[in-house]
């Protein structure tokens, strides 16, 4: 994540999701159009454009802005398919956590969620770096003057779960 902006009544904060994943598929885009123009082969070449597709849907492009002067939280996510806008009010959250998921293999996506008055879970997206992420909830706790948040098991801003 980065930090875009950050004044004493703004603060925003991107991650850069969509520019790596262009960049990562970059390769089969070349292979695709290589096999179009110089061996005449349009299936294979569609097959690699499409198989590129497919993965560039899957980068998004997420930007947070923390706006005190309006007391209002402003979450952007842009991708191929998806442009969705989600507000709400910066009183609303009562705290920010880091939550660690790990998969059957043991890997593990780390998560920042907001947790709002009334329950609700806004998540900022996941990678991952742990202390990348624990970096962005720090800096989200810093700006609202949060205390961090501690789980059950008296982890700072972290909790464990498996499926």
């Amino acid at each position: 994540m980065k930090v875009i902006k950050q004044t004493p009544t703004q603060l925003t904060i991107q991650t850069c999701r969509f520019w790596d994943g262009l960049l990562l598929i970059s390769p089969f885009i070349v292979i695709g159009l290589g096999q179009i123009v110089f061996v005449s082969n349009w299936i294979g070449g569609g097959i690699f454009l499409l198989f590129s597709l497919c993965l560039l849907d899957g980068a998004i492009d997420e930007i947070y802005i923390f706006d005190k002067s309006c007391d209002k939280m402003t979450v952007k996510r842009r991708g191929l398919w998806l442009n969705r806008v989600t507000q709400g009010s910066t009183r609303n959250i009562c705290a920010v956590e880091l939550n660690a998921i790990a998969d059957s293999e043991g890997n593990f996506s780390y998560y920042v969620d907001l947790l709002m008055l009334g329950g609700d879970r806004v998540c900022l997206g996941s990678n991952a770096i742990a202390k990348e992420q624990q970096k962005t909830v720090d800096l989200i706790c810093e700006y609202l003057n949060l205390a961090p948040h501690k789980s059950a098991m008296g982890i700072k801003n972290e909790k464990i779960v498996l499926f």
